[in-house]
């Protein structure tokens, strides 16, 4: 078993964007470059990030790490998810890995023996974070019948509002990705029914899936085929496989490999893709285009291109990611704008915005070959309490060194929430949460003269952006009720919220450094 290890924690200002910590450095430090999420919130408030670790020559672990502060301090969990078969030891290790989350804090875990040209499995198991304990390994690689010499880059997974998992699953034809869904809710029984190829042509490589609104599964994809085309296709649980699929970047140019999905509670479906993405082409360019029901897919809006003199040496066009808020459709872009120098930079776009504007940056400037690569947003529809609205999360790799290790994967809170900390239920501000903090509570809003909450945040002990009598009813069933759930993060101890607080709390609790 692992010991348990705190992250070093390393803070720096950059435009107003707060907190960035490293998880992890070591030889590997990486979720891998096909891999669609990494970072997951469950309904307490605590972050939860997989990726791969390699301390020891010739091992590569796969991990969970978590943070129950938003952010600010990690704590790798002691499982080792993978095991001898399953890429835990050289030749041929892990090099992978995806999660999605469910309603009940379990995380679905994927993962990749992808070892080009010849070497390819994957596999999934669940792990729960509170408890420690994980599923069995199930091999998908077999249960499709994916011969080892089969190709893919099939690294994604999801879960939708009844809790079904969905993955772009690996094919017995090389470059060609199906997609699984789980027989049972929450994958209970480890069995999985194919529903066929994601592409009407077959070939599709590096699927991402969103789940929309209306449940329906969204899938785009990289088809290779003529010049290389990244398309959109849909799944719907009752009437089957959209017949057509739609060209998402242009017909004329090459290879168009690479792409992102993101839906929100609106009905939307927002998709980020780059065109040309090769060595060759005079251009990149990454355009956003926004899925609707009954109109399709919107004109392309520019998120951002770079010119082959702005990109030489830059081997990596996997630079750029995509998060949507739920509630508005409001889209945040994380991208390394090359055509600036190549800081690692957040952009935002509202539904009725032309364009993108940029508003801050992650990182400055640094135009070496690989540094800032695999953004990845933090944020999906379902469950609820995983949505993008609950925080700007964002990981990514940085190597100081081109093409050389050690590598860092860096956690950073974009939304810049962690300089307010407080305790959530501590109302009266004593350094606890008990009964005095409830009629604390009470007075403030029902007697007058009583004095006022310093931190309003704190006396929100629901969660629900206002402070009213629920807080008082959820309190109490937190303190006197079994089973009844604690208040969101932070809690027990200070901290700050995953969200930047909604309510009045300036300087944070006075029980709190």
């Amino acid at each position: 078993m692992r010991a348990m290890l705190v992250s070093t924690l390393v803070f720096f200002m950059t435009s107003g964007l707060d907190a960035q910590v490293d998880l992890h450095t070591d030889d590997y430090a990486s979720s891998g470059s096909n891999s669609a999420r990494n970072l997951v919130r469950d309904e307490g408030g605590s972050l939860h990030c997989l990726s791969l670790e390699q301390v020891v020559a010739g091992e590569r672990q796969l991990i969970v790490q978590t943070s129950s502060d938003g952010g600010l301090s990690w704590i790798t969990q002691p499982q080792v998810l993978n095991d001898a078969d399953s890429g835990l030891f050289d030749p041929d290790p892990a090099s992978q890995c995806s999660l999605a989350i469910d309603d009940q804090g379990t995380l679905h875990i994927l993962w990749g023996r992808y070892t080009y040209p010849s070497y390819f499995r994957q596999f999934y198991r669940r792990f729960d974070p509170a408890t420690g304990t994980a599923s069995d390994i199930v091999e998908l690689s077999l249960l499709s019948g994916a011969p080892l010499n089969a190709r893919t880059s099939a690294m994604d997974i999801i879960v939708d509002d009844q809790n079904t998992v969905w993955i772009s699953g690996h094919d017995p034809a090389s470059w060609v990705e199906h997609l699984l869904r789980s027989d049972e809710p929450y994958a209970a029984g480890d069995t999985f029914t194919d529903l066929g190829s994601i592409s009407t042509g077959n070939s599709a490589q590096n699927t991402r899936l969103a789940i929309d609104s209306a449940g329906r599964v969204h899938c785009s994809f990289y088809r290779n085929v003529g010049v290389g085309q990244y398309e959109h296709r849909i799944y719907d649980p009752v009437s089957g496989w959209q017949v057509d699929s739609t060209v998402l970047g242009d017909t004329v140019g090459t290879n168009d490999y690479y792409g992102w999905l993101v839906a929100d509670a609106l009905g939307y479906v927002h998709s980020v893709h780059v065109l040309d993405a090769q060595n060759t082409s005079p251009m990149w360019t990454f355009r956003y285009r926004r899925w609707e029901e009954g109109s399709g897919w919107g004109p392309e809006v520019i998120l951002f291109t770079a010119t082959s003199a702005q990109y030489t040496g830059i081997a990596s066009y996997r630079i750029f990611n995509l998060g949507c808020d739920e509630a508005t459709g409001k889209v945040h872009a994380v991208y390394r704008d090359l055509s600036q120098g190549g800081p690692l930079v957040i952009a935002e776009k509202e539904l009725t915005d032309d364009l993108f504007t940029v508003v801050g940056e992650l990182q400055p400037e640094n135009p070496s070959e690989h540094v800032y690569i695999y953004p990845r947003v933090r944020g999906t529809l379902y469950p609820a309490f995983n949505n993008f609205s609950h925080g700007f999360d964002v990981t990514y790799q940085w190597r100081e060194v081109p093409g050389t290790p050690p590598y860092t994967l860096i956690y950073h809170d974009a939304g810049g929430s962690s300089g307010v900390s407080f305790i959530r239920g501590d109302c009266n501000e004593d350094g606890g949460f008990n009964i005095a903090d409830t009629v604390f509570g009470l007075n403030a809003l029902f007697v007058p003269g009583s004095p006022p909450p310093g931190c309003v945040e704190e006396c929100d002990i629901n969660d629900d952006g206002s402070f009213n009598i629920a807080d008082m009813v959820y309190g109490l069933n937190a303190l006197f009720v079994a089973s009844s759930p604690p208040p969101s993060a932070p809690f027990p101890d200070c901290g700050s919220d995953p969200l930047a607080p909604s309510l009045d709390c300036p300087t944070g609790s006075a029980a709190c450094p």
